[in-house]
């Protein structure tokens, strides 16, 4: 099974945009989140923890979506320090409609790649 991993500064974020995705892509799809609530920010070690839970329940490929840069750097960091380059790969997309491409193309069947692809592809969308 494959997941979506929403990094961001504050955890309410995260958790309204997966709140989203699983009202867009189904309950069933594994979504996560690490933020912060008080104060706002993120840790390598919230991602850590996120992604051991992630683990725990199944899932073996995890794509991360994060909100600012400090994110991806905890990002990073957490994947360096655990040796889970093939296993957790960090997107590079614009959050909310990188997260909505990547969790559709995983609800229909598409695989991680599938996803990371279409949730990259999210930077060409225009909106007006």
């Amino acid at each position: 099974m494959n997941g979506l991993l929403l990094v961001s500064h504050s955890l309410e974020l995260a958790s309204g945009l997966r709140a989203l995705l699983r009202e867009l892509a189904g309950s069933e799809l594994a979504v996560s989140v690490a933020g912060g609530e008080d104060p706002l920010g993120v840790s390598s070690e919230m991602v850590v923890t996120a992604i051991e839970e992630m683990q725990a329940r199944g899932v073996e490929r995890v794509a991360v979506i994060g909100d600012l840069g400090s994110a991806f750097l905890a990002s990073e960091a957490a994947i360096e320090t655990n040796s889970w380059q093939d296993q957790v790969i960090v997107v590079d997309c614009p959050m909310v409609e990188g997260a909505v491409a990547a969790s559709m193309t995983l609800s229909i069947g598409g695989t991680l790649d599938e996803a990371i692809e279409a949730a990259e592809k999210a930077w060409e969308v225009r909106k007006a």
